[in-house]
């Protein structure tokens, strides 16, 4: 599919940044000015590969902080027209130290969102670590890889999870790390849905 491509652990989109893009891009802005690390999963990535589908929400994980950064954070947002659709932003950490997700949303918008959590367990943190480049036009993002965004799609096993990694597995197949994915689909315990995805 001309447009997409993964080159050298790089997720090259050649158009636009469209509205979601340009959300994940401010919102990672913000978050780099405090260094927090970060990583966008989940239906953005499908989409950003190309699948037609719509979304509320972007997930973004983010690394754990301390009340103080985010306080600083919460302030930051709000000074660039950001707000809590959900609750206010002031209660971020609280949110975020309960396990909670939290929404994020430019000033009066609603949807698209994003939804924002504390990396919890060895997935997220392996999504993080394991981070690769989204380049869509000139904006960059950090995502998930994708042999894991497939394996974790298919432990969801929801109709539109199971659609997204059919379409992340079929587009990027030759690109991707067999290994790496077989090693995700055992740790998640997916080995059937992966031998179906296969022959999908």
């Amino acid at each position: 599919m001309g447009g997409i491509e993964l080159r050298n652990e790089t997720l090259v989109v050649d158009r636009e940044p469209n509205r979601l893009d340009r959300l994940a891009s401010e919102f990672s802005a913000i978050l780099n000015q405090f260094d927090i690390e970060h990583v966008y999963v989940a239906g953005y990535v499908a989409i950003l590969a190309g699948r037609a589908r719509s979304t509320e929400d972007i997930d973004v994980l983010i690394e754990r902080i301390d009340a103080e950064t985010a306080d600083e954070l919460a302030s930051t947002l709000a000074d660039n027209e950001f707000w809590g659709p959900a609750m206010p932003l002031g209660s971020m950490f609280e949110m975020l130290d309960e396990g909670d997700n939290i929404w994020v949303a430019p000033d009066e918008q609603v949807t698209p969102h994003l939804e924002v959590k504390f990396v919890r367990d060895e997935f997220d943190r392996a999504s993080l670590e394991h981070a690769i480049t989204a380049r869509i036009g000139d904006t960059t993002v950090p995502i998930g890889p994708l042999e894991l965004q497939i394996a974790y799609k298919l432990y969801l096993g929801a109709r539109t999870d199971l659609e997204d990694a059919v379409h992340l597995h079929t587009l990027f197949e030759e690109s991707l790390s067999e290994p790496r994915l077989e090693r995700w689909v055992t740790r998640l315990e997916v080995e059937p849905e992966y031998e179906r995805l296969k022959r999908a």
